[in-house]
């Protein structure tokens, strides 16, 4: 910067004209500027040059041709985002208000509620006050508006399918349905029945409630779980199928009453759970949950009164009860998987015949819910007469009661391997013992060796244990009883 002239001009005032290069952003040296600086008294020549090179690096206005190279929907939203000719002012939000401006046209070309806000018989003046929806959805709603981009996510979609109703935008709405279609069949489902349940969605409440079914061991413990609403948490509850135990569902509804609980500033106990659950409570299945888990979980903690608690318990030694349901929550369509079991590692002969009346039996359980379809038997060794083809199989549950009896006819020739198809499958609830028992073969017969006290398949658990009932060799060493399929 040179100097090129002084002087004097108003009283008070002093002129300098000043010379500065100009260079471009590669630091190439371009034209001269002369300026004609008017200085006032009371401030320093360094405090005017500083104040002229501020102004001078500072942004340039916007060019006029904004429009140019942008597509429709970017020009729209460019104006948008800039304000430029917006004639008509949101605030929105309830405590901390956003003012947000847009464009009347814009808006009453997509939607028929802001068309008849503006141009009905009492059009809005002023600025519009909006308070059930947040800034941040707003902004989702006008960028789809102006741009046809829709903002959403499973976080947001709630509220935007709140926008999409409330301003008529079925095209918007139909988006936010196809991604909540496309995520049904994961750990959301809870999330996205409680979604089609409040905004009457009902082919997706039909198939989030089946994923749940199918898959509640895994949807049940999923994070949005326990914000469910209460009808939907009902409709879980009333399932007569659904794959996971009574534990897991009992488990579930106290947990789902805690969060219940807090987001109304109450402590989780047992007369404030029992008071949030309200009938819920006598949806569970409670003789059918665990009985560790029952007694020290349950029977103290003020979740149910002292005759209910007495009822259970009295359950669990035979004795109905007419507070809760006893049957087991069980279907096909349920079971997913199915599985084959063979607990020996090697084949054996003979196994021989026993006289008197005697019983092969082995206890089984399970780590998760199943449908019992078959029993695997050792056949015989050699050719069989047909007076001794005869066998009974006996299915106990953990109380000792029998609860399923079939006779099978053995094959007549030797075969290592023979399978009892269960006339009809036999739901175990998940955790629970049950009982193989088989009439004493009257053959000489194949036996395992060298078997296998668990059998896993991928994360399901089969443990075998010696049987009480057992009046012969078979053990969890050795024996008959050679596996079981089921369906899980």
């Amino acid at each position: 910067m040179a100097e090129n002239k002084s002087g004097k001009g108003e009283e008070g005032k002093a002129t300098k004209t000043v010379k500065i290069d100009v260079q471009d952003t590669d630091g190439e040296e371009g034209r001269q500027l002369h300026l004609l600086f008017i200085y006032f008294s009371g401030v320093s020549e360094k405090g005017h040059l500083d104040c002229f090179q501020r102004n001078l690096m500072a942004e340039p206005e916007e060019k006029v041709d904004w429009q140019d190279g942008k597509s429709l929907s970017e020009c729209m939203m460019y104006m948008l985002e800039k304000e430029i000719m917006c004639d008509v002012t949101f605030r929105v939000g309830t405590d901390d208000q956003s003012i947000i401006k847009a464009h009347k046209y814009m808006l009453a070309s997509r939607s028929p509620v802001f068309y008849t806000m503006f141009e009905g018989s009492c059009p809005e003046k002023g600025e519009i006050v909006v308070t059930d929806i947040n800034s941040a959805t707003f902004k989702v709603l006008l960028k789809y508006i102006y741009s046809d981009v829709l903002d959403l996510s499973l976080d947001n979609i709630q509220e935007v399918l709140y926008v999409a109703e409330k301003y008529m935008l079925s095209t918007m709405k139909d988006e936010c349905t196809s991604l909540l279609l496309s995520s049904v069949e994961t750990s959301n489902a809870p999330g996205i029945f409680n979604v089609a349940s409040h905004f009457h969605l009902e082919h997706l409440k039909i198939k989030s409630l089946e994923h749940i079914q199918k898959n509640a061991a895994e949807c049940l413990i999923a994070p949005n779980a326990i914000k469910m609403s209460k009808e939907c948490m009902e409709a879980i509850l009333r399932l007569d199928s659904i794959y996971c135990s009574e534990t897991d569902i009992c488990r579930f509804l106290i947990k789902w009453a805690s969060h219940h609980c807090e987001t109304e500033g109450k402590t989780a106990s047992g007369e404030n759970l029992r008071e949030i659950t309200g009938p819920l409570l006598y949806l569970i299945r409670f003789p059918l949950v665990d009985r560790e888990y029952f007694a020290n979980e349950i029977a103290h903690s003020g979740l149910l009164n002292s005759e209910e608690v007495i009822s259970v318990f009295s359950s669990h030694y035979g004795r109905k009860n007419g507070v809760f349901a006893e049957s087991v929550r069980n279907s096909k369509l349920c079971y997913k998987k199915d599985c084959t079991v063979w607990r020996h590692k090697s084949v054996a002969s003979p196994w021989y015949q026993h006289s008197g009346k005697k019983y092969d039996a082995l206890n089984v359980k399970v780590n998760r819910n199943i449908e019992l379809k078959s029993v695997i038997l050792f056949g015989p060794v050699g050719n069989v007469s047909s007076s001794a083809r005869e066998i009974t199989v006996k299915i106990l549950n953990d109380s000792g009661n029998e609860i399923f009896t079939q006779k099978y006819e053995s094959c007549t020739q030797s075969s290592e391997l023979q399978t009892v198809i269960l006339s009809e499958p036999i739901p175990i609830n998940a955790n629970e013992l049950f009982t193989i028992m088989v009439d004493s073969i009257k053959f000489d017969a194949f036996y395992g060796k060298q078997c296998k006290p668990k059998c896993r398949i991928d994360d399901i658990v089969i443990s075998f244990e010696n049987s009480p009932n057992c009046t012969t060799g078979t053990s969890v060493e050795q024996g008959q009883i050679a596996g079981i399929e089921f369906n899980a």
